[in-house]
């Protein structure tokens, strides 16, 4: 054989077993579970709202998952990996779309919530969820935008919903969720968005001094929550980029985020911003590369303020507890 030749052929069987090989770890990081661990200070002790010599300092424990696309045949791991994380001790759990990926996963949904939150549990719904997809439209549809989310690939979501509620989730669809007692609102917006004038009627029903927090699966359109005052947001859809180098970052973010903003906790004036780097992916698509699947953890400090007649209601317990 001549020696050119062989020198070729050895070079491609070599090229081949480096990329068979780092597909392998790519495929076996897409199972690498991780856990983070994240806190937000959104207290106003300079904002004194009621004088009180009551303590209204609060504490939230928040679960955040997101993108599980959970197959009809899903991976006992990562199935393993939800159970145990549910069945921790949390004050809210926090579901941002892309739930099922196939009709038939819907048979998963109690692994979502093994322990019912003090407050509950609540799910918006993600593109994955709304629509079925090809490789067609996970690439040309990025090119030509009438492939992305054809109608003949639409999914009825009614049973989707009806599998998350029957197991303790509450799905928002732009409508608020309040807590008077915890001076809490959580506010779903429904995939792809939601419109301003929507918004505005949404941001309406939050009492005012109420901790608000949204709930998003696609990163579009940061600045409305932002300019309305919304206190923490929680979204997906990124994957974290699921490709990320040393030194530069996620390759793609898949929406407005910068590469360096495409997973993790980042602040826009006073509104904070969690994207989940995700649990999972389309199973067509289903690698990561230094970008491992994650469920976070978030403590979030606040204030409550209290209505006058709450305040004196407390106020007077407090007294008698003298």
């Amino acid at each position: 054989m001549d020696v050119n030749k062989k020198a070729f052929l050895s070079a491609l069987g070599l090229g081949a077993g480096l990329g068979a090989f780092a597909f392998y770890l790519a495929r076996k990081e897409a199972y690498n579970y991780q856990i983070d661990f994240l806190s937000i200070d959104k207290t106003r002790s300079s904002q004194e709202i009621l004088p009180t010599d009551l303590d209204r300092r609060r504490s939230l424990k928040i679960l955040h998952i997101s993108d599980l696309h959970l197959a009809g045949n899903e991976e006992k791991k990562k199935l393993s990996f939800l159970d145990y994380m549910t069945s921790q001790e949390f004050d809210l759990i926090f579901l941002t779309g892309d739930i099922f990926e196939h009709d038939e996963a819907v048979k998963y949904a109690p692994y979502l919530i093994a322990r019912p939150p003090r407050l509950g549990a609540f799910a918006v719904l993600g593109n994955h969820d709304y629509y079925r997809y090809n490789m067609t439209n996970k690439i040309l549809g990025r090119i030509y935008k009438p492939l992305r989310h054809p109608e003949d690939h639409a999914r009825d979501v009614a049973p989707l919903v009806e599998a998350l509620e029957h197991v303790g989730y509450r799905v928002l669809r732009d409508e608020v969720a309040h807590f008077k007692s915890e001076s809490l609102s959580i506010l779903g917006v429904d995939f792809p968005t939601v419109e301003e004038n929507k918004l505005d009627e949404l941001m309406q029903e939050i009492p005012v001094g109420h901790l608000s927090l949204a709930l998003l699966h696609m990163p579009v359109e940061l600045q409305k929550y932002v300019s309305r005052g919304v206190d923490a947001v929680f979204g997906g859809h990124t994957h974290g980029g699921q490709v990320r180098l040393p030194g530069v970052g996620a390759l793609i973010t898949d929406s407005e985020l910068a590469r360096k903003h495409a997973s993790g906790l980042f602040k826009r004036d006073d509104t904070y911003f969690h994207i989940s780097q995700g649990l999972g992916s389309d199973p067509k698509t289903n690698f990561r590369v230094f970008c491992p699947p994650n469920a976070t953890v978030l403590e979030i400090d606040y204030e409550a303020v209290y209505s006058t007649t709450e305040f004196g209601r407390l106020k007077e317990k407090a007294t008698a507890g003298q």
